[in-house]
């Protein structure tokens, strides 16, 4: 998964129409917008992205789970890129 597919994957889920997801995924792009440009630290990334993880982890709600899904994948997405640096 390239930054291109992640923010892509972050701008088609944060029109979704679920605004706990939306807004998750807007927050995601910010802070990972932020570490591309050098103004986070990849550690401070993957931990803060750990946290939107921990939260959404327990939304049970059927039909949220595809956006959970999702997101989670395109998390660990950034952490693993973020990790490789």
């Amino acid at each position: 998964m390239s930054m291109d597919d992640i923010y892509a994957q972050l701008q088609e889920l944060a029109q979704c129409g679920d605004p706990t997801f939306a807004n998750a995924a807007n927050f995601v792009g910010q802070i990972t917008s932020q570490a591309h440009q050098g103004q986070m630290a990849p550690s401070e990334l993957i931990e803060t992205l750990q946290d939107v993880q921990r939260q959404i982890s327990i939304i049970q709600d059927m039909s949220q789970l595809q956006y959970k899904e999702k997101l989670n994948t395109i998390i660990n997405g950034v952490i693993a890129i973020a990790g490789a640096v």
